[in-house]
């Protein structure tokens, strides 16, 4: 069989690049503007050509590949900018535009992205609704479903919209969505632990992870719906890209920041707005493994 391409578009530090090269495919194009994200991608892939900044990207130079992934621009969508949310209008979220622009010329089999739930109603639901009417219009068979990283084995609340889209199909559904019932969540904030990934499903919550919030303490009026502060039930609040915020964990806590980096404080605020960024690698990893599946003769 052969192995599935990959080019990642908006690419940040490769949470797309390294779930789906655990899935079995092979990286063969990135781009990104962040230059501290630059090097992080030029360190782990130097032989992947990456390009800087997709608004000046021929879609000539980008090589043939199986699979498109974008995270793009959330922030012009993202309910943490209330008051502010510009749509698919503003600068960064409108990228987007740039990306299809790109995927008409081309037409790859299949594509991922992904972004903040406040995209399904950024403008009463319309940036939405363009996304995937664009998609349609270029041929594609078009899902969408809402995955919290907590449910992958991670210790971090992170809910996340991913769509995936099937050139001249609907095997898209097949992707993000398995036969049968899911189960139902007992309480808020706890979540059924076999929902979708019985793999990377065991809990964490002896990790005793925190994040604080180092500007303020809990929810002003201006500070928007993400809750901040700390928790200690072995799941951590949406770490975010501001680079305010700290993670402490216990000795043998399955990661830190800083030590697990090896960079010095200096560097952290970047490495925390990429983090932040960042999506969540297992989750790439099931969707990725599943695309296989379906792609195999």
């Amino acid at each position: 069989m052969n192995t599935m391409k990959v080019a990642s578009f908006f690419a940040g530090i490769g949470g797309f690049d390294l779930g789906l090269e655990r899935a079995g495919m092979e990286v063969v194009f990135q781009c990104e503007i962040n230059p501290f994200c630059q090097r992080v991608l030029n360190t782990r892939w130097p032989d992947v050509p990456l390009h800087d900044d997709i608004s000046t990207l021929s879609a000539k130079s980008i090589p043939k590949a199986d699979i498109w992934t974008g995270g793009f621009p959330c922030q012009d969508v993202s309910l943490a900018n209330q008051g502010k949310r510009k749509g698919l209008q503003g600068a960064r979220s409108g990228l987007f535009y740039t990306f299809a622009e790109l995927v008409e010329a081309r037409r790859p089999p299949w594509i991922i992205l992904e972004n903040v739930p406040g995209l399904l109603n950024s403008h009463g639901g319309e940036d939405f609704r363009t996304v995937i009417e664009r998609l349609d219009e270029l041929g594609y068979g078009v899902s969408w479903r809402v995955l919290d990283a907590k449910y992958f084995g991670t210790p971090q609340r992170r809910r996340r919209v991913y769509i995936v889209a099937s050139r001249g199909s609907l095997r898209s559904a097949e992707v993000l969505f398995e036969p049968g019932a899911n189960h139902e969540v007992a309480r808020a904030g706890l979540g059924q632990r076999d929902l979708s990934t019985r793999r990377n499903a065991a809990s964490l919550r002896d990790s005793g992870l925190y994040s604080i919030q180092h500007a303020t303490i809990g929810r002003g009026p201006k500070a928007g719906p993400q809750a901040k502060g700390y928790r200690n039930d072995g799941e951590t609040y949406t770490l975010d890209s501001r680079g305010s915020s700290d993670v402490v964990c216990s000795t043998d806590a399955p990661f830190r920041v800083r030590e697990t980096a090896r960079v010095s404080r200096e560097l952290d605020s970047n490495r925390f707005r990429a983090v932040g960024n960042a999506v969540c690698v297992p989750i790439i990893e099931w969707l990725g493994t599943r695309i296989v599946s379906l792609s195999q003769p």
